[in-house]
């Protein structure tokens, strides 16, 4: 079988972690996956997924939203059984790609319950392109769900796929070297992009109630500045360390007392579970997909209720006890979501989209 993975860039996140983590599982499966990405940055994630043998194609220099992209794509999509679309506008150029280079079986994946397209005036656009994927892979049931809401006709092309994460890259990684740090405080770290989504804001307001930690935010984008000036109107600078991009995630988490993970939305929250994976104790905003994560594990917070969150922060900050019990929750909780486990999910889901496929009008 020869599969194709198609993504917008391997800038860091979610869905870009996830590809660089399955596609070399697959070539170890036997399957021949390549990755095509639509906008090419030479970073960590493109480089460790060539080091592991995976094939990197790209679309040239087009821009992201360039309808050029369409041509490009459907040229890199010829000879592959399965080409499986992440992002968007990914999803878009590959479904229109698909009517120009004809594929047995085209899939997409849903990461998130939330983007922004869920506007009214864009239903229509999204009403027209789902459906025309063969099967639409979900990360969770709050994701599934969330779509099948806003794209009812899709409901018989959900499937649910939970994402994974390499467990051992974080339950056996060494602490990264802090000191000087924080020192004298309970560390407290944030994987995420600086983006509205995930909800800084509210995380740097209850910092301001929890004198005895440090946090260490790992991320860039567009707001960093924004909430590098609310940290020192807060006056809590001096507690924050922003890393950015980080490519020892593992060492920094281990370094670290607690996770805290913030956000308006979030389908599954892989971040969220590389911190359990790495035993730490997780406070995370109760959204749904995160929540089915966190839950049982962890702690959960109201979204954007900064006194909840200081309230909680302190409460695991203060009991040495209580870290030590959330620690060992996280860590059961995290062997639930092996890459193993995820790459069985989506051999499954091709093997019977492939079988289906002549009955199908992929991309038409």
């Amino acid at each position: 079988m020869r599969v194709l993975q198609v993504i917008d860039s391997l800038l860091i996140g979610g869905a870009e972690v996830l590809v660089r983590d399955m596609a070399p599982r697959f070539l170890a499966r036997g399957l021949d996956c390549d990755v095509v990405v639509l906008s090419r940055s030479s970073n960590d994630l493109e480089r460790s997924l060539q080091f592991a043998g995976v094939k990197l194609l790209d679309t040239g220099p087009i821009g992201l939203y360039s309808p050029r992209q369409i041509r490009a794509l459907a040229s890199a999509m010829r000879g592959y059984d399965v080409v499986h679309v992440h992002l968007f506008p990914a999803q878009l150029w590959a479904v229109l790609a698909a009517r120009l280079q004809r594929v047995p079986a085209l899939v997409t994946t849903e990461h998130n319950t939330w983007n922004a397209r869920r506007r009214w005036w864009l239903r229509p656009l999204d009403a027209w392109m789902y459906p025309r994927y063969g099967r639409i892979a979900c990360n969770s049931e709050a994701t599934a769900k969330s779509l099948a809401r806003w794209c009812p006709h899709v409901k018989g092309q959900l499937r649910v796929v939970s994402n994974g994460i390499v467990l051992d890259t974080f339950a056996n990684s060494g602490a990264a070297d802090l000191s000087g740090i924080g020192e004298g405080r309970i560390r407290a770290a944030f994987v995420g992009r600086f983006e509205p989504q995930k909800d800084h804001a509210t995380l740097l307001r209850a910092l301001k109630l929890a004198p005895r930690i440090h946090l260490f935010l790992l991320g860039d984008g567009p707001l960093r500045e924004q909430l590098e000036q609310q940290s020192r109107d807060l006056g809590i600078s001096d507690r924050i360390t922003f890393m950015g991009f980080r490519s020892d995630v593992p060492q920094v988490l281990k370094a670290c007392d607690f996770y805290v993970h913030s956000t308006t939305s979030d389908g599954f929250g892989i971040a969220a579970c590389e911190a359990m994976a790495a035993g730490l104790p997780v406070i995370a905003s109760d959204v749904p997909g995160l929540a089915q994560v966190v839950q049982g594990a962890g702690i959960l917070v109201s979204v954007g209720d900064h006194e909840s969150l200081a309230r909680e922060m302190n409460g695991v900050a203060g009991s040495l006890e209580k870290r030590q019990q959330m620690s060992q929750a996280s860590r059961r909780r995290a062997r639930d979501f092996s890459i193993e486990r995820t790459v069985d999910g989506y051999v499954a889901m091709y093997e019977s989209v492939l079988h289906q496929a002549p009955r199908q009008k992929v991309g038409v």
